[in-house]
């Protein structure tokens, strides 16, 4: 009666083992998932933290560089404006001068002319006539002539002159201008945004109908041993 009772005990212990083997692989498969995949979502985590630190990064520098960029075209345009304020008065100084060479001209215009009428009135005050006091008259007008000429050439040469200056003003003008273009910065760019992550693949564990299973295969197992045990212990009794 103990023999049949011990074959069952064997199996008991058989299934018992394999069940505990089962659970205890089972169990280990599903921590390691757990593990795997709580490494990955922290790795996504941490990816995805970096990204928005550098977006944010990019954006401050992106404030500043407009900030930046504003600030040199305030100065760009006060240094237009400056430049224009320079010109004018250069212009308006190079103006002036010629303007009082024009009027000394003018001056000297009206003494020759006074010179030349007072001589002449001179000679015919005299009462002479002949061809000598002709020829005086005419050497006033003449000497007139000279003095007029001279004078409409240093008109000249000063309208020319004045030209000039104010040319090389507009000049100097326009290359501080192309400057203070060149010394702009460019436009900043609009920091475009870091590429995120791809999602985590997450690791399956092990399923419940597998561990059902390996369950139902250590109780087979250990029915079976126990089986053989039994059908042992008999044959071995029949030969006694």
């Amino acid at each position: 009666m103990c023999e049949p009772i011990s074959a069952t005990l064997f199996g008991i212990a058989t299934a018992a083992s394999s069940i505990m083997q089962t659970v205890g692989a089972h169990q280990q498969a599903q921590a390691q998932a757990a593990y795997s995949n709580a490494v990955a979502q922290q790795q996504y985590a941490n990816q995805l933290t970096i990204a928005k630190a550098n977006d944010a990064q990019k954006g401050l520098v992106f404030e500043a560089e407009l900030k930046a960029n504003a600030a040199a075209k305030s100065a760009y345009y006060s240094q237009l404006s400056l430049n224009q304020a320079s010109a004018n008065t250069a212009i308006t100084a190079e103006t002036q001068k010629l303007q009082e060479k024009r009027t000394a001209a003018s001056f000297s215009q009206q003494k020759a002319l006074i010179d030349t009428v007072q001589a002449q009135g001179t000679i015919l005050a005299q009462g002479k006539t002949g061809q000598s006091e002709y020829l005086r008259i005419f050497d006033t007008t003449r000497q007139l002539g000279f003095e007029q000429a001279q004078i409409d050439q240093s008109i000249y040469d000063a309208n020319r002159a004045a030209g000039l200056a104010v040319e090389g003003v507009l000049l100097d003008q326009t290359s501080a201008n192309i400057a203070a273009w060149n010394g702009l910065p460019a436009d900043p760019l609009s920091p475009a945004p870091s590429a995120l992550p791809p999602e985590p693949i997450m690791v399956g564990g092990p399923s419940n109908l597998a561990l059902i299973g390996g369950i139902g295969s250590g109780i087979l197992g250990g029915v079976t041993s126990g089986i053989s045990v039994g059908t042992a212990f008999n044959n071995q009794s029949v030969v006694n």
